[in-house]
């Protein structure tokens, strides 16, 4: 081995070692950087030529550059942040809730429908007495108005989520895109060469880290380098491909306006799937779709019980027309029949109408059959209308959309009593409220604008407030549309249920934190960059950088000598 191979080993040395101390010096500056991912110089012998006393080498020289990263763990930490997300969405959909419905404020709904039943046991005590009337209306168009606000509410709340739904589809359809760019340059670069193109990688990592807080993300690496993403069984980007994605406006089972996330390429459906977009959904979904169907459903049953007792009693005056609020699709049909206007159902039953002589005073009282056995001919809105036109002193007429009105001769009034079929609040007469559902619940404007409407009574008597007591006990009574539970005990249901999934939900955020700060630990120990250990290696790799120097200073010593020789 002569001098020239010295200086090609001392060469090697003070370029292997450089650009270790190059590698160490972009670790110690890239100590604060999101994502970086700790890169390892790995240095190796260069082979020497045989010779008779054996092979010396030829020196050492940077191998290659690793990121010193786990890719197993890598792919648990992807699905930690997806649950991570989701669980947070879900978390934060309760907390929207919450302040919505606000159980521990004295205007939520269940306070409002306990002073509802309050005033109709003070009208009881006080039937003839406008200020209790009033009070009885006041407390109901309140009611009305925050389950009319509520709905409102969470309809907003229905929207808000579609926008962020909408919004992060779209940014995780940019992703894609970059993804399948970044593995075309990826691919590029490392192609021939042993290391790995760190920084493109690095960006491709946090790329797929957002995209998992999206959706759950899989993840398998292909030769080249390039990476093939999946979202849940489906893919997503393959090599320099992305299918892309699109935010698809449908309709859910309720009608209610969705968005969906869906390919591009083919318009696929996505999922199933985890992530924020699945938690956002759930919210949408379970619980605020959920929680307007039960919010429906006791404004419904509150609707129609109240209905039931009013309908039946009396107020301080009579009535000498009157026309029902509700539309019935074909009057031809039996009253039964499903789907045809009536959200209460008649029953097999009958009804009084009480028809009084303004003059003397005098009360006639007319029974009115509903037959809806099955059995024969069953009554339909026309054969009422028929019926009472025939024996009874009013006049009955179905209008051209469905709604029976009644109107009594001059000098005469009628009003109603013991209805046992529900006839007269399904067909929305003398009833107290107005409306479907929570969407428009209200306080009948008859009843609104003449107080003395109130149906406080049953007897017709001044001083009776038995209707009104039958009001007041409704509050705790069995509604078999509520499964046996009273219209308190469903709202506190209600309520219950939203506060025991907001907590489970709050423990399962809680518990996918910890997962996720435990991977992040473990992946910082093993990718993250320690000043403790690159200092060590800055001293190492200087040490052989001067020894090597030092070595070609003797070298260069032995070559002037040599050429003193020669001279």
């Amino acid at each position: 081995m002569g001098i020239t191979s010295s200086l090609f080993i001392g060469r090697s040395a003070l370029n292997a070692y450089q650009s270790a101390l190059a590698v160490v010096g972009n670790n110690v500056a890239n100590v604060a950087t999101p994502g970086y991912t700790r890169l390892n110089p790995n240095l190796s012998s260069i082979p020497g030529l045989p010779s008779p006393s054996g092979q010396v080498g030829l020196g050492v020289r940077l191998a290659s550059v690793r990121r010193n990263a786990n890719e197993a763990l890598e792919a648990r930490l992807r699905s930690a942040i997806s649950d991570q997300s989701s669980a947070g969405a879900v978390r934060a959909g309760f907390l929207r809730i919450e302040a919505i419905l606000d159980p521990l404020g004295d205007q939520d709904i269940g306070s409002l429908m306990s002073e509802f039943f309050n005033s109709a046991g003070a009208l009881q005590n006080n039937p003839d007495n406008v200020a209790a009337r009033g009070g009885l209306v006041n407390t109901a168009s309140a009611l009305a108005q925050k389950i009319r606000d509520q709905r409102v509410a969470l309809l907003n709340q229905r929207t808000d989520l579609n926008r962020e739904i909408e919004v992060i589809i779209g940014e995780a359809d940019r992703i894609a895109t970059n993804i399948s760019s970044l593995n075309v340059q990826i691919a590029s670069a490392e192609a021939g060469s042993a290391g790995q193109a760190g920084g493109l990688r690095d960006a491709r990592n946090q790329l797929l880290s957002r995209l998992s807080e999206f959706f759950d993300v899989t993840v398998r690496e292909q030769p080249g380098g390039s990476f093939s993403v999946y979202l849940g069984n489906e893919s997503l980007v393959q090599s320099g491909l992305s299918r892309g994605l699109q935010a698809s406006i449908e309709t859910d089972a309720d009608g209610l306006a969705i968005i969906v996330p869906r390919f591009k390429e083919d318009n696929g459906l996505v999922g199933p799937f985890s992530g924020e977009v699945a938690g956002l959904a759930s919210a949408r979904d379970t619980q605020i779709g959920g929680l307007l169907k039960r919010i429906d459903t006791l404004a419904i049953a509150l609707i129609q019980e109240v209905n039931k007792i009013h309908a039946s009693g009396q107020g301080l005056e009579g009535f000498t027309t009157l026309a029902g609020l509700t539309d019935v699709t074909d009057p031809a049909l039996a009253l039964s029949t499903a789907n045809n206007g009536l959200s209460l159902i008649p029953k097999t039953g009958s009804f009084f109408i009480d028809v009084k002589n303004d003059a003397t005073g005098a009360v006639d009282r007319y029974q009115i059959n509903i037959d809806l056995d099955g059995i024969g001919v069953d009554s339909t809105l026309n054969s009422v209308a028929a019926d009472i036109t025939a024996n009874t002193p009013l006049t009955a007429t179905v209008d051209a959309n469905g709604r029976l009105t009644l109107t009594v001769p001059a000098g005469s009034s009628f009003t109603f009593a013991d209805d046992t079929s529900d006839f007269l609040a399904g067909a929305g007469l003398n009833v107290f409220f107005s409306g479907g559902d929570s969407s428009d619940i209200d306080v009948n404007s008859l009843v609104a604008n003449n107080l003395n409407l109130v149906a406080a009574a049953q007897s017709g008597f001044s001083g009776d407030g038995s209707n009104a007591t039958a009001l007041e006990l409704m509050e705790n009574s069995a509604v078999a549309a509520l499964n046996g539970s009273s219209l308190s005990e469903y709202y506190t249901s209600s309520i219950g249920e939203v506060a025991v999934n907001s907590s489970a939900a709050r423990s399962t955020a809680v518990a996918a934190t910890i997962v996720f700060e435990s991977l992040s630990a473990q992946r910082e120990s093993i990718s993250g960059v320690n000043l403790d250990e690159e200092a060590v290696s800055l001293i190492r790799y200087q040490r052989a950088f001067e020894g090597a120097a030092r070595f070609m200073g003797v070298v260069d010593s032995m070559l002037q000598t040599l050429l003193t020789l020669i001279r």
